[in-house]
């Protein structure tokens, strides 16, 4: 079973969004400054001029000044109810069993889990490594409603083993880190072909 109903955006999600990551300024004096420093010192050894090293080094803080700022607007705008970008997609999730499937390079783990009405619910992506008590049979996934990132799982069961599986993701499927489809365990392979190779729809 996959039941899914959408809510505005409440502390833990934003929360979610934040973990791992300080305030732009502290983020700003104690990655980005000591780093341009290290940079400029490394360029100037290298070039023995001042100006090739102050333009790599501004270049670099430049950038990380903006990703913080773009970041952190990102998590303003999240918390600003009445639009989709703070809209939250909340779904549960009741499986009977759960296949670990190969996933491409660095990108994994992938699960793929299956439900008693022969749909699946496909989870790619580290993001799955932070998750407490997962994989589980029994739990509520949320997702950001605008474009589908992933922002936290709550396991409402018990832990269990995934089982092995010799299905494997392709570099031409279209999937994304949470995809929802029609499959069984016996057909994954051929399923996933369907819904994301290059002939599907």
């Amino acid at each position: 079973m996959i039941r899914s109903n959408r809510r505005a955006a409440d502390a833990e999600d934003l929360k979610a969004m934040t973990r791992g990551k300080d305030s732009p300024v502290r983020n700003i004096l104690t990655v980005t400054l000591p780093i341009g420093v290290l940079l400029w010192l490394g360029m100037y050894w290298l070039a023995r001029s001042v100006w090739p090293a102050l333009v790599v080094a501004g270049a670099f803080v430049l950038g990380s000044v903006w990703s913080n700022a773009r970041f952190f607007w990102t998590v303003g705008a999240r918390a600003r109810p009445g639009t989709d970008r703070s809209t939250v997609e909340v779904m549960e999730v009741e499986a009977t069993r759960v296949l670990d499937i190969e996933h491409l390079g660095s990108h994994g783990p992938a699960y793929c889990f299956f439900t008693p009405d022969g749909r699946a619910l496909l989870l790619v992506g580290q993001w799955l490594m932070r998750i407490p008590g997962f994989p589980s049979l029994s739990f509520r996934l949320f997702r950001w409603v605008e474009d589908g990132t992933p922002i936290r799982i709550e396991a409402t069961g018990n832990k269990t083993a995934p089982e092995h599986s010799t299905v494997a993701l392709q570099s031409h499927y279209s999937n994304g880190d949470i995809e929802v489809f029609r499959a069984q365990p016996q057909t994954l392979q051929q399923d996933l072909e369907n819904a994301f190779g290059k002939g599907a729809v």
